[in-house]
Order: structure tokens, then sequence, then C-alpha cells
């Protein structure tokens, strides 16, 4: 029998044929649907059904849209976050996970430059300005070779940030018991323990995976813990920050303002749209990832992640990797 996969990313616009294609060629039947963050469990669970593997968008992956089906052996995150998938419960089922990490580490970090200068250099006003035929100015902004950059996380995303802040000439702590600090060295950056990170830099930008243990990392504590005057931004997760939290820092002068390409709620609603309203806050609809280049880096990593599960070869980039224990799956070389 023919295997099946669903993808629910839309690898036809972005030019991302390629991972479609490198499904078919594996023998694999390439079944598509579009998919968004709203799409109620009921709809999940229906695609699903019957499906071996999934090259998985936005939807949420866990017992209530999954326990009905008992075929399922792959699920590749089509990116770097695994927040909308339950990790406990799909290695109980023996499910693997996959993400593609790298593959947008380019993209992600350039759009953290973006937010940078947007939010020091007022870009977003003086846009504003010119086009509304008012006044043709903008507030005094700030070279970046006299702000330090605090990286929270040097994963891929965190290195790429570091050597472009490098080549803005800004000093850069970073803040990562995960990654050797020689490491951190060797790309020109300074490991430092959180409390110097908070005291000293001028700029904060988060760069770890939203888990239960890093929700709501961003509270009223590292917050007034923060230099005063200084920027935050948020390429990563909007469950990272608190948003209340956030919210009274901003107001009250405490923090210059905010670069947030991601929000607890997405669309906004309620407090997040009270957030991203505030006149020193530059916000992004989740789009860091978006350029031609890595959405087809992220596919093809998905796609080549399900093509070596479903024909028995342990995959690169496993997330539950306790998972591996309970498969007989060939071993990478």
């Amino acid at each position: 029998m023919t295997e099946r996969v669903i993808v629910t990313v839309g690898i036809e616009f972005y030019g991302q044929q390629p991972a479609r294609d490198l499904l078919e060629r594996a023998g694999l039947e390439c079944i598509r649907r579009s998919g968004s963050p709203g799409w109620p469990d009921d709809e999940t669970r229906e695609y699903i059904t019957g499906m071996q593997g999934i090259l998985a968008g936005a939807e949420f992956l866990n017992a209530s849209t999954m326990d009905h089906t008992n075929d399922m052996r792959v699920i590749a995150r089509n990116g770097v976050g695994f927040d909308r998938v339950d990790l406990d419960y799909c290695t109980e089922r023996g499910i693997i996970v996959t993400n593609t990490p790298g593959s947008m580490a380019d993209a992600v970090a350039d759009l953290t430059f973006a937010l940078l200068l947007a939010a020091v250099r007022h870009v977003v006003a003086g846009n504003e300005n010119v086009k509304a035929g008012g006044v043709y100015d903008v507030p005094i902004g700030e070279d970046l070779a006299s702000l330090t950059l605090g990286l929270v996380g040097c994963g891929h995303i965190g290195a790429e940030t570091v050597r472009r802040a490098r080549a803005f000439k800004m000093p850069v702590l970073v803040e990562d018991p995960w990654v050797d600090p020689q490491r951190i060295r060797d790309l020109g950056a300074k490991p430092v323990d959180r409390s110097r990170l908070l005291a000293e830099a001028d700029v904060i930008s988060l760069h770890l995976p939203l888990t239960d243990e890093s929700a709501n990392f961003v509270d009223a504590g590292f917050l007034s813990a923060m230099k005063p005057g200084s920027w935050l931004l948020n390429t990563a997760r909007g469950g990272l920050v608190d948003e209340d939290a956030l919210i009274d820092a901003l107001t009250s002068g405490h923090l210059a303002g905010a670069g947030l390409d991601c929000q607890a709620t997405e669309p906004p609603e309620g407090r997040t749209k009270d957030l991203v309203a505030l006149e020193n806050v530059v916000a992004l609809p989740h789009c860091a990832s978006k350029t031609a280049t890595a959405r087809k880096a992220m596919s093809i990593a998905a796609a080549q992640s399900i093509v070596e599960v479903l024909g028995g070869q342990e995959p690169e980039f496993v997330v539950n990797r306790d998972v591996l224990k309970k498969l007989d799956l060939q071993p990478r070389t």
C-alpha cells in the first residue's frame, strides 16, 4: 500500500515544489491542504486520518487531534518551533517529530536587524510622517555601533544574529548555558550570565524555543532588570513574553521600545492588541522566515525527514529523541 503524506503548508506558493517532488519520487502519495493557526481540532482530526506522515504547518497536533489514528509515523515541522506539537504524546505513540533548524537562520537574523533598525532609527514613524505630508522629521535615534546587543539563545539563528551584529560593530553578549562558551567567543561575542546580560545590554533579542519551562520567560522581573532605555526584540515565539508586563515597561518609559515579529495572540486580540498599538512598538505578522530561499529550504528539509522515516532511516533532526528507543530505524552514519 502506498504511504500517504498530508502537506499543510503552502509549498506551491513559495517556490517549494521541489519538496513535493521529493516526496513523490520516494513513492509517497502527497495530499495538499492549506492550514492556518485557527483550524478547529475536528478539521485537523479529519485530514490526518489514514496518513502516515504530515509536513506540518501551524495546526495543533496532540491527543485531541490524533487519538483516533494509528497510522501516523512522522510529523515533520516546516520550521524550527514545535510548541504546537505534544512531544510527550508523540513519543508515547512512537511518532517521530522533526524540525528544520538552520534552514531559516539567515532570514530570521535579517529580520531581527530589520526590527532593530526600525526601532532605534524610528523608521516606521518617519515613513508615516512622509506619507502623511506632516513634519519632515523623526525623533533622534542611535548608532548601532554605540549599542550593546544581548542575545538569549545562540543556536543557528542566534549565531547568524551575532555575525550581523559584528558587521554593524556592535558588542555582543550571549546567555546560553547549552552552548560551549568557546563557540560563543569564536563568533566574536562574550558569554555572560543573565544578570550581566540584563544590566549591560542596550538591546535584548530572544532566540529560544517556547516550551512549558520558557513560557513567560520575559516577565516583570526580567523587564525591570533590563537597562533603562533599552529595547526588546522577539523573533522567536510570542508566548515567551508576559505581555502585560511588557506593556507596563513600555508605557512607564523603562523600555525605549520593542520590535516584535510574534505575539501571544495571532492575529492580535485583547492585551496583544493593546501592545502592538503602542507607538514605541514595531510589530510584524510572524513573518521572519518568509523569504523564498528560507521557505524552500525548510520544506525540502521537512520532506527529507519524512522520506527518511518512512524509508526506515533515522532522520537528522529529531526533536523527541527518546522515541528512537521504541523504533527499529537504520541509524545515521
